[in-house]
């Protein structure tokens, strides 16, 4: 085992309380008197990924995957703006609320927020990253995260006699059930210890008296840090891992600041964007003022109308107080970007074999490579460290070191080492497939490793080619990506975008193309033929269809 497969070995208390999470939810699957969660909600950022949502819980509820006597309910953002996880949170309270008068005593909710548009993992972006595949086989199909955040999730309604849990649908939790309890406290945050250079990128608690929770400091500088007494004598901090539990007084207090219609679109647009971890949790930390509240960094913009909103919940949440759950042993894990995907499946998957995952689930591939749902011909040169997803590698392709292949099929090609390709077919009949670095981040200007306006220049393409007027000039929003036909030609003109990065390729052929963004997966993807491709590999993997071969 390597040093980084060390490192991430999951201890095993903590490998047996995932055990005994798995075991709980298998009997809330098949028993009504085991205690569950009375709502699962999980938010969306608008119609379209809210209804690849419900696709989603709708096929495991027909398969039986689902806790019978629990609600599932998705709510996409207001009209489909950014109302940021603060104001999909008064979202969820304002629906619950409609859906049981009797108010939130005795009742236990789970919130996954997963509202994200995946820019830094775009492979995920049309499905949304919350069903990305695990390297974990469940009820003998590839689990999603989703399914990943039930299990984690499964114990805790019998320890919660009210109150809600609030998840980030991009971090698992793996932790021991029993150190989590709200007795005595209106609202917890659960938080683990992690060194001070992930504290400067995340937000960081500072404990204060009786386990509460003192302040709450939002990617500050290390020097920061040390002044306000967070770092211990380990050199580590009390990290915001994106989990807390509201009691039924903070729900009820945030149920009243919500209670007209206009007091809610005061408080959910996309104006004000509250944000979960920086306005609805601040005001419940006992050294918190009104003053720093107002000069926290915003989600969106300052401005008046932020203002005014944050008074609003200062007045609401200041007489609550937060307790500071500090759990050890225990992990999250972040699954936000391509190269945190690759690690996992690769560098670190020996460490998380104590969970049962493999680099290999209801896979055909040669050994080295790993995958989930994906078939190589026999024949098929692969790489080290290459990644298929719900994909096929023909006979005569070559797929490079460390590339990650997403619902596409390839033959007849190389594919270059380190690079993405992810294929999307879409409403009007038509396929695209989108190439870029493995270690790109669409929210920056780069393309396979290197700056856009060298592309640019190189080539002689305008920034006007690719980018809207107003839209933030950044991988994102460049539409770069021809629409063809079929995924074969899709999966060429990925290649030759490329190739043109790299001094050759066809320009003519690309100019003449009609072209999406990463961003158009949103409202273009034909999310049907996106399941029926995931279920046709699938079908062909199983035990019975390979006996029959």
């Amino acid at each position: 085992m390597n040093h980084s497969a060390e490192r991430t070995l999951i201890p095993p208390f903590l490998a047996q309380a995932y055990r005994n999470a798995q075991a709980d939810y298998q009997r809330a699957l098949s028993s009504n008197a085991e205690p569950r969660w009375d709502y699962v909600v999980l938010t969306a950022s608008n119609a379209d990924q809210a209804e690849g949502f419900r696709r989603q819980l709708a096929m495991r509820a027909a398969r039986g995957e689902l806790p019978a006597g629990t609600r599932f309910v998705v709510i996409p953002d207001e009209g489909g703006r950014r109302v940021g996880s603060g104001g999909a949170t008064l979202s969820v309270i304002r629906h619950i609320a409609r859906l049981s008068p009797g108010g939130f005593e005795g009742l236990r909710c789970l919130v996954i927020h997963s509202g994200g548009d995946s820019r830094r993992i775009p492979q995920y972006s049309a499905v949304g990253k919350l069903f990305s595949p695990m390297p974990h086989e469940w009820l003998g199909r590839p689990a999603a995260l989703f399914d990943e955040l039930m299990i984690a999730a499964a114990p805790l309604p019998k320890r919660l006699q009210s109150g809600m849990l609030l998840l980030s649908g991009d971090v698992l939790p793996l932790l021991n059930p029993r150190l989590i309890a709200l007795e005595g406290a209106d609202a917890a945050a659960i938080s683990v210890k992690a060194p001070l250079d992930v504290g400067t990128r995340h937000g960081v608690y500072l404990g204060g008296a009786r386990g509460e929770a003192a302040r709450f400091l939002h990617k500050r500088s290390a020097a920061v840090l040390r002044a306000c007494g967070a770092v211990d004598a380990n050199g580590e901090v009390d990290i915001d891992t994106g989990a807390l539990l509201f009691g039924p007084r903070v729900l009820e207090a945030l149920r009243r600041l919500v209670d007209t219609d206009a007091r809610y679109r005061a408080l959910v647009n996309d104006t004000v964007r509250l944000s979960l971890y920086g306005d609805l949790q601040f005001p419940l930390a006992a050294e918190s003022t009104l003053p720093q509240f107002l000069r926290e960094a915003p989600e969106g913009a300052f401005s008046e109308a932020l203002a005014a909103a944050r008074r609003m919940v200062w007045a609401a949440l200041r007489l609550f107080r937060m307790k500071l759950l500090r759990l050890a042993p225990a992990r999250f894990l972040h699954f936000g970007t391509s190269r945190e995907l690759m690690n996992c499946v690769h560098r670190d998957i020996e460490g998380y074999a104590p969970l049962g995952w493999r680099a290999q689930i209801c896979a055909d591939l040669p050994a080295g490579a790993a995958g989930v749902n994906a078939i190589a011909a026999p024949g098929a040169r692969l790489g080290r460290g290459c990644y298929l997803e719900s994909a096929i590698v023909g006979a005569d392709a070559v797929v490079g070191d460390g590339a990650l292949l997403s619902h596409v099929a390839v033959d007849g090609v190389c594919v270059p080492g380190g690079v993405v390709l992810h294929g999307l077919r879409l409403r009007d009949g038509g396929c695209v497939c989108r190439a870029y670095g493995v270690a790109d981040d669409p929210k920056a200007d780069r393309l396979f490793g290197h700056p856009i306006g060298e592309f640019l220049r190189a080539t002689g393409i305008a920034p006007a080619e690719i980018w809207a007027q107003e839209a933030p000039r950044v991988l994102w929003t460049a539409a770069l990506y021809p629409v063809c036909g079929d995924m074969e030609a899709a999966v060429r003109a990925a290649l030759n975008l490329y190739a043109l990065s790299r001094g050759g390729g066809n320009l003519a052929a690309w100019r003449n193309a009609t072209r999406q963004a990463l961003s158009a997966a949103f409202t273009s993807a034909d999310l049907e033929a996106v399941f029926a491709w995931e279920a046709r590999l699938r079908d062909y993997l199983s035990p019975a269809s390979r006996r029959a071969l």
